[in-house]
């Protein structure tokens, strides 16, 4: 989610903890799209000169770890249900609290991007759609037809993703909340998250089977990245009630830390070019979700995740979100964002740092507290 996540109950230190790993997507994909919008380059070439441009484009794996943690922190209430013997969310508390968590500062998102780049249309790196196409961004359409994807804001086009998970999810609930017999609630819960993933398996593989088909749309719908949030849902379900101990916790991490490295390696040097092929993130998807596990389920807490600075990041990280791009494209046009990576992720930091923080006060926390009190009625 690109940097929405859910405001379930959790405990405080492994809150922290997931704050810092939303951080670490959040620094991650501003990073990426540093490098990728830097003054002097083809914003759209994502051209690889080398060993650092491979690791400074593997940075977009941080979008990967924003799904698998969306998928284990939105599917928790219904492992909660299944397990503990809780009500099952009720569907319009969910729908109200998704709503206030997502859409005000999505909108304030799209106007902001309009004021700040409709003047420099025809600059390099600024991509609008047509004027008439703009209500598809207000119902999270954007994502449906080449004219809108990956315009305006490009990094929205997730948020269409998130929204239409949002839209499936409560059926995955329904399904996982079913009792099947010589099958325990935890087995249950573990198919659904199979079957899941095995939709985006399939989906995938009949994209690259049919290569007449409009990959450049369809490869951008919830379907193709679904195994990164299956990934995450089974992680709300091995995690739920257990804890590890330091030796284990280190294990997780190692092993998981290395699918991420691994993955990206082989995605920088061996996957195709080829939009189509969204699966070969799944190895990435799957160290990332390692590392939550080991996250949510240590005995004590995460202290380098729970760093204060990387925690503070993970909160604004929505914002951070949403803002990034239209900031460093509206720098680049007015000749203000430095020609190299690290010049442009600093010049770009500081505005959007502040522009993500005035959303989260005054945006973002008072929407989900009129959410939270509209859903408890």
């Amino acid at each position: 989610m690109s940097g929405a996540t859910p405001d379930v109950v959790r405990p405080a230190a492994r809150d922290a903890a997931l704050d810092g790993l939303r951080g670490i997507a959040a620094g991650s994909v501003l990073v990426y799209h540093a490098w990728l919008y830097k003054a002097g380059t083809d914003p759209m070439s994502s051209r690889r000169a080398g060993f650092v441009d491979g690791a400074l484009h593997e940075l977009r794996l941080g979008l990967v770890l924003f799904f698998v943690v969306s998928g284990f922190l939105l599917f928790s209430p219904w492992v909660r249900a299944a397990l503990e013997g809780r009500p099952a969310p009720r569907l319009r508390a969910y729908a109200i609290r998704r709503v206030g968590r997502i859409v005000p500062a999505y909108y304030l998102a799209i106007l902001g991007s309009i004021v700040l780049l409709w003047p420099h249309d025809g600059s390099p790196g600024v991509r609008l759609p047509p004027a008439e196409d703009l209500w598809l961004f207000a119902v999270f359409g954007q994502n449906l037809q080449s004219s809108t994807l990956l315009k305006l804001d490009p990094p929205m086009w997730t948020l269409a993703v998130e929204a239409t998970f949002y839209a499936v999810l409560p059926l995955l609930g329904w399904l996982a909340l079913r009792r099947l017999t010589g099958l325990s609630p935890r087995a249950v819960l573990l198919a659904v998250c199979g079957l899941f993933f095995a939709v985006g398996v399939a989906f995938n593989a009949w994209l690259v089977a049919n290569p007449d088909l409009d990959a450049y749309v369809l490869s951008k719908q919830l379907p193709a990245f679904a195994t990164y949030f299956a990934l995450g849902m089974a992680v709300a379900v091995l995690a739920h009630g257990r804890t590890v101990g330091p030796r284990a916790r280190a294990v997780l991490l190692l092993a998981g830390s290395a699918a991420v490295v691994i993955g990206a390696w082989w995605a920088a040097d061996f996957g195709r070019l080829d939009d189509r092929r969204q699966w070969r993130d799944t190895g990435a998807a799957a160290g990332f979700a390692l590392v939550l596990l080991a996250t949510w389920c240590a005995a004590s807490r995460a202290r380098l995740l729970a760093w204060a600075p990387l925690s503070a990041l993970g909160r604004l990280s929505y914002g951070v979100y949403l803002w990034h791009v239209p900031l460093m494209v509206w720098l680049r046009s007015v000749g203000l964002l430095p020609s190299s990576t690290l010049g442009a992720t600093v010049v770009a930091l500081l505005p959007t740092l502040l522009v993500a923080a005035a959303s989260w006060r005054w945006v973002e926390l008072p929407a989900q507290r009129l959410a939270r009190a509209a859903s408890a009625r």
